[in-house]
């Protein structure tokens, strides 16, 4: 019996031993129902012994290991996949990789294997089937190490990736690799590359990528002659200049090639005379032979292209992909030429033509004139700021890709024009110019997505200057100010009824009106953040396939019933909901309860797990949203037992009040509203320890200046208080800005006077800026605005961030509506 319990215990030891070990990598069945084990992150020093011996995949990166020990996967014989990288491995034993004769994919990369010691002879030889090996990014100095790296093997290697040592010798085992077809070079110490460095490379190579060349390297012409069938050139922000990745481009004249990827390749350098690129015909010689599927030129510092030198290639019906992005060329003298060219390119499906600044709108020039011994200074505007080139651009049909962004230009055509196009992805964005040009689409188009983002709404939709697309599925247009448009009464996406994806973030929103974005029933995602939100507008709940919504980095304090409903409504029908409401201030009090509930118990998809910060207005404290809902009972314990009481008391307190005071508080109200103001303020002063100077601080322009006198008459002399204003109390010779910001310091309010000329006040937004300060500080007690001549439609916008805190005066025009306003003001100050 007693040798039963032993073997029982055993049993159990061993399975809660196995499980334990076990839950530290996650076992899964991929598509085609084989095993993968995720071992990540779990600290290994060893590979794990316990593993189902059926798994397919094993992922031990980011782990300990410092070696590979004899047979170590000798119970996971059926592993094809092997990804060992992000360790400390700095050994490897002969027969390491021994029983692994399926595998067909190795990473060792990110260790400190050592190309000329870490390396075995042998180690590789029963990995007959590999496919692809990775052993990159493990050489971290620049001493010369030669190529030790047993590979002779390896006979089905198609994919190497590897580092670049100094004064790389790869050795007669490379050539062997007779299917070897793409060579990675990720870490580069090299900065020299010599006509026999590849030498002893196999000549099937179709694809050299050699990226992230830190260090200046020289390149001799003939480097890449050992790689005549070479489909893909990759240099990507190797720094080794564009004149040199053109010149070894002569092995492949008259060829087809897959992909010349050449971007941020040229970098100033004064150690090796290296300026910025000056393009030639000459430069361009062999490139112009060459049949290039894609082409990318990107960020290499062109600043001028002479002799129409990117546009004389041989081939053009060859390019499918054309990105020649972030230079500083023009494009004056060859434009009609490159335009014309892109007719040619019968297979061209994207091209990128962005981050180019072509030339400044509206520029001023200055004039240096002489006159009777007098040399003075003159502001001239150029010529061209006030003209519009009326050149229409046409965009070739086959092109289903185009993107022209962040481009800096006055104006450079009227009109973009796409007749039957094939175009799908549009995208013209960050225009700093004075003019957009107008968008049209003639006969058949197919544009799904449209992006307008940075530039202003009212050159784009309020001008219906983007023609009727009925395809369109997403429409982007972040920081246009969207509100400049929607304030007016149009409704503003009428050209696009059929959109899926809509982004109207940072665009200072404060309301959408029910009839402003239109009728959109397909909508699915709609991205509102980083806007003035307070609530959700009603009008989403129009959008009956709406799946995704974000309000992150608004205003929302809380969410109202009836949208929670709707939400969870939506949810029900869709069978998901995602909803991200980060950085909001919400606050946590009975008004939120509601929502504070729905948080727990909402089926919808949250981001940050739905435990967002709040103020607890109980506590006076900040708290996150899950805390406080899961002990609710704390914090609000009296919001609905005591909440009639109350109400019922403070009703009977106030009609007695009422009755027994009514006629004392009216004839003496004055009197007594000051006597208590006014004592009160001392003491609360006094205790804070707070001293101001003057009782009001007033802003103002220069339109204005008659109705301040008249304001410093009546706070003045008649009401007995003492107010401060530039033009009186501004001491001569102090920093304007210093003034302003100590004046508004030593004053208890704040007045804006709010008139036409206000928009064209630089300090006004400074002070609002100090006011807002002085507020959050506590130090000001009240702003007042006071609008006389000028709608609040066009208020400046940066009152928005102070709205709630502000007492508004919209100042009348009739004598018996002025002295009511004049009582308004007293009241509220004084």
């Amino acid at each position: 019996m007693d040798n039963m319990w032993k073997f029982i215990v055993v049993c159990i030891t061993c399975v809660i031993s196995y499980s334990t070990v076990f839950a530290k990598c996650n076992i899964t069945l991929n598509m085609l129902g084989y095993k993968e084990a995720s071992c990540k992150h779990q600290g290994f020093t060893l590979v794990p012994m316990d593993l189902p011996p059926d798994i397919k995949k094993l992922d031990l990166s980011y782990n300990r290991l410092t070696r590979l020990d004899s047979n170590g996967f000798l119970r996971y014989k059926y592993l094809e996949y092997l990804l060992i990288h992000n360790n400390d491995i700095r050994w490897l034993h002969t027969t390491a990789f021994s029983s692994l004769s399926l595998l067909r994919h190795l990473s060792l990369s990110r260790n400190y294997l050592n190309v000329s010691e870490s390396y075995p002879q042998g180690v590789f030889e029963p990995l007959n089937n590999l496919s692809v090996l990775d052993i990159s990014r493990n050489m971290k100095s620049r001493d010369y190490n030669p190529y030790k790296i047993p590979v002779s093997g390896l006979s089905n290697l198609r994919e190497l990736s590897i580092d670049l040592v100094f004064n790389a010798t790869f050795g007669q085992q490379f050539k062997k690799l007779k299917n070897l077809q793409v060579l990675n070079f990720d870490y580069c110490h090299v900065n020299h590359l010599y006509n026999e460095t590849f030498s002893e490379m196999p000549v099937n190579i179709r694809e050299f990528h050699m990226t992230t060349c830190k260090d200046f390297v020289v390149i001799e012409g003939g480097v890449l002659i050992p790689f005549p069938h070479l489909k893909v050139l990759n240099l990507t922000n190797s720094n080794i200049h564009l004149a040199q990745a053109l010149n070894i481009l002569h092995p492949f004249q008259n060829k087809p090639m897959d992909a010349l990827l050449f971007r941020g390749i040229t970098r100033p350098d004064s150690k090796h005379s290296i300026d910025q690129v000056i393009l030639t015909p000459e430069m361009m010689k062999y490139t112009y032979t060459i049949c290039i599927k894609a082409l990318d030129l990107s960020a290499n510092n062109i600043i001028l292209v002479k002799n129409k030198s990117l546009v004389l290639f041989q081939r053009p019906e060859c390019f499918e992909t054309v990105i020649i992005s972030a230079n500083s060329f023009s494009v004056d003298s060859w434009v009609v030429d490159f335009v014309l060219l892109t007719f040619k390119m019968t297979n061209l499906k994207i091209m990128d033509f962005s981050y180019v600044p072509l030339g400044f709108k509206n520029p001023t020039f200055l004039n240096v004139i002489t006159k009777d011994n007098v040399t003075r200074v003159e502001k001239v505007q150029g010529k061209w700021a006030r003209q519009h080139n009326s050149m229409t651009v046409l965009i070739p049909s086959q092109i289903h890709f185009l993107r022209i962004t962040h481009m800096m230009t006055e104006a450079p055509f009227l009109e973009l024009k796409a007749k039957d196009s094939f175009l799908r992805h549009l995208e013209i964005s960050y225009f700093e110019t004075d003019f957009f040009p107008r968008i049209n689409m003639e006969g058949f188009n197919s544009l799904d997505h449209l992006d307008l983002s940075g530039i202003s709404s009212v050159k784009t939709i309020g001008d219906a200057k983007i023609p009727f697309l009925i395809h369109l599925k997403t429409l982007i247009l972040r920081e246009t100010n969207l509100i400049n448009v929607l304030q007016t009464n149009t409704t503003i996406l009428r050209f696009c009824p059929n959109i899926m994806n809509l982004d109207i973030s940072n665009n200072y929103i404060l309301k959408i009106k029910a009839y402003s974005l239109g009728q959109l029933h397909n909508l699915k995602q709609l991205n509102l953040s980083h806007n003035l939100l307070e609530t959700i507008p009603e009008v989403v709940t129009t959008f009956l396939n709406l799946a995704e919504l974000d309000l992150s980095y608004n205003q929302l304090s809380t969410i109202g019933k009836n949208i929670l409903d709707w939400i969870d409504s939506q949810h029900k029908k869709h069978g998901i909901f995602k909803l991200y409401l980060n950085i909001n201030p919400f606050i946590c009090s009975c008004d939120a309860t509601e929502f504070l509930r729905w948080i727990l118990t909402t089926k919808v998809k949250l981001d940050d797990n739905g435990n967002y910060s709040c103020w607890v207005s109980l506590s006076k404290s900040s708290n996150y949203t899950k805390n406080v809902a899961e002990d609710f009972h704390h914090y609000f314990v009296d919001c609905n037992t005591t909440v009639w009481i109350k109400l019922g008391i403070s009703l009977l307190i106030s009609i007695l009040s009422s009755v027994l005071c009514i006629a004392l508080l009216f004839n003496f109200r004055w009197r007594i509203m000051f006597f208590f103001f006014r004592n009160f303020r001392k003491i609360a002063e006094k205790g804070l320890e707070l001293q101001f100077d003057y009782d009001v601080y007033v802003s103002y322009s220069d339109d204005c200046v008659s109705f301040v006198k008249e304001l410093q008459k009546k706070v003045e002399n008649e009401w007995g208080f003492k107010i401060c204003f530039e033009d009186r109390d501004f001491i001569v010779g102090e920093p304007i800005a210093t003034e302003r910001a100590t004046s508004i310091n030593r004053c208890r309010h704040i007045i804006f006077l709010v008139t036409p000329l206000i928009v064209q006040n630089e300090w006004t937004r400074f002070e609002i800026e100090r006011a807002k300060y002085e507020k959050f500080s506590k130090n000001l007690q009240k702003i007042v605005v006071i609008t006389r001549d000028i709608p609040l439609d066009s208020v400046p916008i940066e009152f928005a961030t102070i709205w709630k805190d502000v007492l508004l005066i919209q100042w009348p025009v009739e004598k018996d509506a002025v002295q009511m306003a004049w009582q308004k003001l007293r009241l509220w100050f004084f």
